[in-house]
Formats: C-alpha cells, sequence, structure tokens
C-alpha cells in the first residue's frame, strides 16, 4: 500500500508555508517616513537603479502610509532594452519624480524579488543620466550608506569640486560637512560619483 504522506510531500508543504511567512513578514515591516531626504528609515541597499523610459498609470497613487494604489508599470532600461516591471498595489515606496508624461524623466530604484519589486522609489533625474540623492553617512565595502538608509555603490573617486572643498580625504569631507551636501548618482557609471553643495 502506498504512503499518502510521503517526505518529499511533507517538505514541499512546509517550504511553500516558509516562503509564504518571508512574504509576510518583508511586506509587514514598517518603513518610517515615505520622502527619500527623510530620516533613517533602517537599511536598504538597492539591487535596481535604473532609467525609466515611460510609465503606465491607472488610478496609481501612493497612499499616506506609503504604499502603491492602483496601478503603475515602468518600462525601465536594462542594457538599452525597455523592460516592463510593475509595482502592485501594496508595494512600499516614495515618488519624488512628478513627470509621468515624458519620457526618460525619472530614474527608479529598488529592491527586488525575482522580477517583483518589493520596495521602490522614483527620483527625477537632474542631468544628463545623473541624479541627486541625500547625503552620504558613510563608506563601507563598496556601498555608500545614505543619510536615510540607502545603500547604492560608490565610485572609486568621488568628486568633491561641487563643493570647494579642501579636505584630504573623503573621511575627512564628511567630518566637515555632515549632511549638508547631496549626493551625485551617474547611470553610466552605476554609482555616486560626485557630490554637490
Amino acid at each position: 500500500m502506498r504512503q499518502v504522506l510521503s517526505w518529499r510531500f511533507v517538505a514541499a508543504i512546509a517550504a511553500v508555508c516558509g516562503l509564504a511567512l518571508i512574504v509576510y513578514v518583508v511586506q509587514s515591516q514598517p518603513d518610517g517616513p515615505s520622502t527619500f531626504a527623510d530620516a533613517a528609515v533602517g537599511r536598504r541597499r538597492m539591487d535596481v537603479v535604473s532609467l525609466v523610459a515611460s510609465m503606465e498609470q491607472t488610478g496609481f497613487e501612493m497612499t499616506p502610509d506609503g504604499t502603491v494604489s492602483g496601478t503603475l508599470i515602468l518600462n525601465v532600461m536594462v542594457a538599452g532594452q525597455p523592460v516592463r516591471v510593475q509595482a502592485f498595489p501594496g508595494t512600499r515606496g516614495v515618488v519624488e519624480c512628478q513627470n509621468f508624461t515624458d519620457q526618460f524623466q525619472c530614474v527608479v530604484l529598488g529592491q527586488s524579488l525575482g522580477d517583483t519589486l518589493v520596495w521602490f522609489a522614483l527620483v527625477p533625474l537632474s542631468g544628463e543620466f545623473r541624479f541627486r540623492l541625500p547625503a552620504i553617512d558613510e563608506l563601507e565595502g563598496g556601498f555608500a550608506r545614505l543619510v536615510n538608509g540607502w545603500e547604492l555603490p560608490y565610485a572609486q573617486s568621488i568628486d568633491r569640486s561641487g563643493c570647494d572643498d579642501d579636505a584630504a580625504s573623503f573621511a575627512e569631507f564628511l567630518n566637515e560637512h555632515d549632511r549638508d551636501f547631496e549626493s551625485v548618482y551617474d547611470l553610466t557609471e552605476d554609482a555616486i560619483v560626485a557630490v554637490a553643495c
């Protein structure tokens, strides 16, 4: 007689329950303030930083608690080709870019789980393939941690000429300027390349 509950069946059920628990915990984490320049909201290492070619929206808005309501589909540039990414209702995020009609006006930063965004930010371009972010708090392991907790890669040399700075090192610059500057991210370099005061 064949066994009804084999060890493989029990392991599969346990795996599905474990994944469901992980998704529930990730989605229920409080994220604090919903603007990218606000106080620290915990560490968020960005694994998606991409130019937005265009956006499609149907009833899209950000709720007061910082989650998506309605439909938002982003056509992001990956290896020179647009790829459709959807921010599903309930996805947490920050929207600073307000130009949803013109092409190539916004950048998406986010954390993903496969091809789904679990957290995102839309920020406006401030120059050719560059955009501004909050000040750097610390450099560690190839990533710059910003004052709001976001972590992004930084270039081997960060240009400080935009701040008329005489500091001998970037650590000295951080001590002298505290949070009184902005970080400049370059999409062609895929890194923070400069600071601006």
